[in-house]
């Protein structure tokens, strides 16, 4: 029982966010003072801003999913997606607003940290530190362009299966960062779905470092995707 209750504060701890991060410093983006002028119409629902841990109950299909709070990054997410906007964009120096009507990002640790609960049950918080910390394949980010309806239909009390996927996108069960951004620029909206699991040279990676690959490929799917209205 001991045992058990040890991982139980493990895992709050690392869904409260406090788990040991990387020693390097986070990166910084030089000249991100230029998109300033850059006006964000901030949409989102105001819990997507907030943190939440949905569940620390083992058996609980929300458990060790939590969503990640806006101050977790400098800059924020929202303001870094501004900034590769007007990067990419040079029309927005004509328009220069866009909107975000979601960015929200979830991390689901289930898989890790039930393992690590059932091993601390077996063989005791001593087993485990000398079994060592999980080690995971690198794998790829994969952004796909989501019905930005699905999110609508996720709210609320099903707003943790945002942060599942796939045995077929994620195989090992690593731990991901899932990321929605869904935004209106130039007069297009676009919605994407970003699955971040550990990353090939990258095994500090910094929640920011994945928004900013998260975003790149957001803006790729806008600027390769054609507009609502656009006549067929």
């Amino acid at each position: 029982m001991r045992a058990i209750k040890s991982f139980l504060v493990i895992a709050a701890v690392a869904l409260s966010g406090c788990a040991t991060g990387p020693t390097t410093p986070p990166p910084t983006f030089p000249g991100i003072e230029q998109s300033d002028k850059i006006t964000i119409e901030d949409l989102r629902p105001k819990s997507e801003s907030e943190k939440e841990i949905f569940s620390l109950l083992i058996t609980s299909s929300a458990y060790a999913i939590y969503r990640v709070a806006d101050e977790a990054t400098k800059p924020t997410g929202p303001r870094l997606l501004a900034h590769r906007a007007y990067e990419a964009f040079p029309e927005l120096a004509a328009q220069p607003r866009i909107k975000v009507l979601h960015f929200v990002t979830y991390a689901n640790l289930q898989s890790q940290l039930r393992k690590s609960v059932t091993l601390g049950v077996l063989t005791g918080p001593i087993g485990v530190a000398l079994i060592g910390p999980p080690t995971y394949p690198a794998s790829d980010v994969v952004t796909t362009p989501i019905d930005s309806t699905q999110l609508e239909k996720t709210a609320g009390d099903e707003e943790h299966t945002r942060a599942y996927f796939t045995e077929q996108e994620n195989p090992t069960k690593s731990p991901v960062n899932v990321i929605y951004i869904d935004t209106e620029i130039l007069g297009k909206r676009v919605a994407s779905r970003c699955l971040v699991p550990p990353v090939a040279g990258k095994p500090n990676l910094f929640l920011v470092e994945a928004f900013d690959m998260c975003i790149a490929n957001h803006l790729a799917i806008h600027r390769d995707t054609r507009p609502v209205n656009a006549a067929k």
